[in-house]
This record gives structure tokens, sequence and C-alpha cells, in this order.
């Protein structure tokens, strides 16, 4: 009777939720202290009934709660996430790495506009380049160098080239040529060659008498370039171009014969030779006397880095057209031009400092302050100017020369403006239309 009331207990218990290790520990327990004797029917029942069953446990509250996610410091909401919806933030993504790529670019092209500017290592190994090498396509022009100091000591090198004489000429032309912003001087040889050639009027071969003007042409390296030493800066080619006009009126000046010097400037070189004949007219010339500088040639000009980035990207939404307030090279030819007529009419010149092409006021000053009994007698003093431009010009926009014709005649300034048809960057000497047009301004201003 004890084992079966046992037996009852053991049941109650496991039906109420003890779990199935702690009934069939009971069961054994029950068992164990059972008496051997043959269970009956209702001890076999009751024992498959406690074999059979499957109570299930009860289940506690903390277990119906909802399921406790984890939170890991990588996925937490930020601010940014939370005050945007989702669909928004893969575009803003994307928009931020593109604001960011293009403050990167615009840090480097600010920091590196130097080597940007002043391309002397293109083509690769120029700086090495020699005179020898292009003899046999510059003949019988004969090239040599001399060796100049810049205003602050940078060793320069100047080509000459000339054709040979035997009698001493009456009158003496030195064109003063200022390259561009790429290579170095020994690759624009050939080209200055020809020119030289057409205006003595002696190609290869020919056995014609000696002309009364003698013309030779002297090529500037800036520091940095080919063999002069020093890095191209603005400030530092602007101090090379006064040395370099510094040296040439002594050099070729003589008692027995007439002296005259046209600049000559092709694309960045230009604004230098602008740049060079405003400062030597502020600096030394007066207006009672023509300065020996007779003619300026403008090749391919530009008109300011501010404006030829302007040109260059019209799109607002680009930012490199905003860079120029950064900017510490300018070469600005309008203000160059300003500055000439400055001098011509006796006023105060524009500031130098002011550099980025907006002095607007200046120029209206100029033109309003002319004194209108002198301003012939003393318009006659400034060098004549050709506008010599290419019309498939791949790298100055045709802006460029737009606005330094309207500029010119703005102020007064004689300037002649060719276009060469089919001419690109640096085929407009070479183009029958444009060496014609050279050698007619050299010879004119002879």
């Amino acid at each position: 009777m004890a084992a079966i009331v046992r037996r009852q207990w053991v049941v109650q218990r496991a039906r109420r939720g003890f779990g199935a290790s702690s009934t069939i520990a009971a069961t054994h327990r029950a068992a164990t202290s059972c008496p051997p004797c043959y269970p009956s029917r209702a001890s076999r029942a009751s024992r498959a009934t406690i074999h059979n069953s499957r109570p299930t446990p009860r289940r506690c509250r903390q277990s119906i709660q909802k399921p406790h996610y984890l939170s890991y410091p990588g996925t937490k909401r930020t601010f940014f996430t939370t005050s945007l919806p989702p669909i928004l933030i893969p575009p803003t993504i994307f928009l931020g790495l593109l604001l960011g790529l293009w403050t990167w670019k615009c840090f480097w092209i600010v920091l590196l506009q130097d080597k940007l500017l002043y391309l002397s290592w293109l083509p690769p190994l120029s700086r090495s380049e020699t005179i020898t090498a292009y003899e046999p396509e510059c003949r019988p022009v004969q090239w040599t160098t001399q060796q100049i100091r810049s205003l602050d000591g940078t060793k320069l090198t100047v080509c000459e080239g000339r054709l040979p004489r035997r009698q001493p000429p009456e009158k003496t032309v030195v064109i003063c040529y200022f390259q561009g912003n790429g290579g170095s001087t020994p690759l624009r040889l050939p080209l200055l060659s020809q020119t030289l050639r057409a205006l003595s009027n002696a190609p290869p071969g020919s056995r014609n008498p000696e002309p009364e003007v003698e013309y030779i042409i002297t090529a500037l390296s800036y520091r940095g370039y080919w063999t002069s030493s020093g890095r191209a800066s603005q400030r530092g080619i602007e101090r090379d171009a006064q040395a370099f006009l510094a040296w040439v009126m002594p050099t070729y000046a003589a008692p027995d014969r007439e002296v005259r010097v046209v600049l000559w400037g092709h694309s960045l070189g230009s604004a230098v030779a602008t740049t060079a004949l405003a400062t030597y007219l502020s600096n030394g010339a007066s207006t009672a006397s023509p300065p020996p500088i007779t003619g300026l040639i403008m090749e391919a000009p530009s008109s300011s880095v501010k404006e030829m980035l302007i040109s260059l990207y019209p799109q607002k939404w680009l930012p490199y057209r905003y860079l120029w307030p950064f900017l510490w090279n300018h070469w600005d030819s309008l203000l160059a031009l300003r500055r000439m007529v400055a001098w011509r009419d006796g006023v105060a010149a524009p500031e130098e400092t002011v550099r980025d092409g907006g002095d607007r006021d200046t120029s209206d000053k100029i033109k309003t302050t002319r004194d209108a009994e002198t301003a012939p007698l003393n318009r006659s003093s400034l060098p004549p100017i050709l506008l010599l431009t290419a019309v498939n010009d791949e790298v100055i926009p045709p802006e460029a020369a737009a606005q330094l014709e309207a500029e010119a005649q703005r102020l007064g300034i004689e300037m002649v403006r060719t276009d060469v048809p089919g001419a690109m960057h640096t085929e407009a000497p070479v183009r029958p239309a444009g060496r014609r047009a050279l050698v007619e301004f050299i010879q004119a201003r002879s």
C-alpha cells in the first residue's frame, strides 16, 4: 500500500512540471525501494503511465518576452543616419565622396600649380637636349649659347641665332623670343630658323647679296628650363625677363649702326613679353624719346590665368574655375596693357600687386584721365602689337584673343590681329598666312 501511494505521489509531481529527469530519478528511487513482488495490473498501468507521459514544463514569464538583440558599437546609428531617411543615405554618401575627391584634387592643383603650369620636364628628357641635334634643320642659321645672370643672380641660358655675314650691317634688329610653358629652347630652334631665313630672304643654298638689315633671334630659357638653374615661378620669370632685356640693349648696341628690338612671345611667353615690356617702360623709358623696342608679337596668347580658367571650365558647378583667388601665378596680359597705357598717358600705373584681372576701375581711370592734347603725341611711343592667333587652337580658347583686342581698342593701343586658318597651337608661324604676317610685321618695325 505504501508503495502505491509513493508512485502516485511521483506521478503528481511529474505532472506539476519538475521535468523528465526528476521523474526518472523518482521512479528509480521508488523502484529500488519497492519490495520484490510481482506487480499487479494496476501497478503496470500506473508504470506505463509514468513512462509514456511527456509532461510539458511550465514556461516562466521571462521565456515569453520579446527577443533581446545584442548591440555592437559598429551597428549603432549616428546622428547622420538617424536624421536622414534610409533611402537618402546611399546618394548622400556618393555625393560626399565626390565632394571629397574634388576638394582633394583642388588642393593638389593649388599646391602644385608651379609644376602644372611650368612644364619644363615635358617632353621627357627635354632638359638634356642639345643644339647640335638640330643643326641640320637650322642651316644656314648658326646657333650659340650665352650665359647671363638674372636680377637675383640665377644663372640663365640664352640661345643666339644669326646668319653668317661678311660685312657689318647698317641696321640690326634683335628679336627677343619668349617661349611657352612647355619644352626647352632647342626644340624651337628649327621654327625660329625658318623665320630668320624668311626675314633675311636667304633660303638654304641661296647666294643672294647680303641685306642691309641683320636679323638676330635671341631666345631666353627661363629659370628651371633647359640648362638654366633655379625653379620656375612668376616672380622669378619676371626677373629673368628684365635681366634679359637689360642684357640685350648694351650687347647689340653700336655707335655706327641703329639697333631695334622686337619682342615675340608664344602662349605663356606672350604674357611674359607683355609684362616685361610694361615693366621696362615704367622703369626706365621716357615718353620724350621712343624706346628701342619697336614691336610686340603675341602668338596664341591668353588674356590671364583667371579668364583662361573660366573659359576652359564654363560649367559653374565645376570647382576649378573658382580656384583663381588661391593662385600665385596670374600672368595678366590685360593688366600689362593698362600699365603700358598708364606710362604713355603719364598717369599713376595700376597696382602691380593686383593681378587677378578684376581691377576694372583702374582701367577706367586711365581712360578718363587721358589728356586729349598730348595723347596723339605720346600714343606713337607705344610699340604696335601683332596678335597672331591659331583658328584651331586646342589649348587657348578663342575668347582670349577677343578680350585682348577689345581691351587694346578701348585703350587706344595699335593692334593688328591675324587669324591663321587651319593652324593649331604651335603652327601659326609655320602656315603661309601666319609666316607672311609675322615677317611683314617685323620688317615694318625695322
